[in-house]
């Protein structure tokens, strides 16, 4: 395994709400006919300030997913995917090259 990707995913939508388990079951069933797998490695935290100088606090859940080439068009177009699916502006999607050891 060459790389490993990082998705952060909300836990809950612009009002607050959770979301269930179908918004995370399409991402995780498309990881597994993909790549084969996934790992959630847990809940993270995060804030951003806006332009306008609120601060928005943010709970996601952390994807973890481990591949051998960089699929950067796939992931470009998954990222697309999320925000519609999540109603989102932005999907934070990390990608490292690692060592399988």
């Amino acid at each position: 395994m060459a790389f490993v990707t990082q998705v952060l995913l909300p836990k809950c939508d612009n009002l607050g709400r959770p979301f269930g388990r179908e918004q995370f079951g399409a991402f995780r069933a498309r990881m597994i006919r993909r790549f084969g797998g996934w790992t959630r490695k847990g809940q993270v935290e995060g804030a951003w300030l806006s332009p306008e100088g609120y601060l928005y606090l943010e709970e996601h859940w952390l994807y973890e997913i481990g591949h051998s080439r960089r699929h950067r068009r796939f992931w470009q177009e998954e990222k697309e995917r999320l925000k519609a699916e999540f109603d989102q502006e932005e999907i934070w999607i990390m990608q490292y090259e690692g060592r399988r050891i």
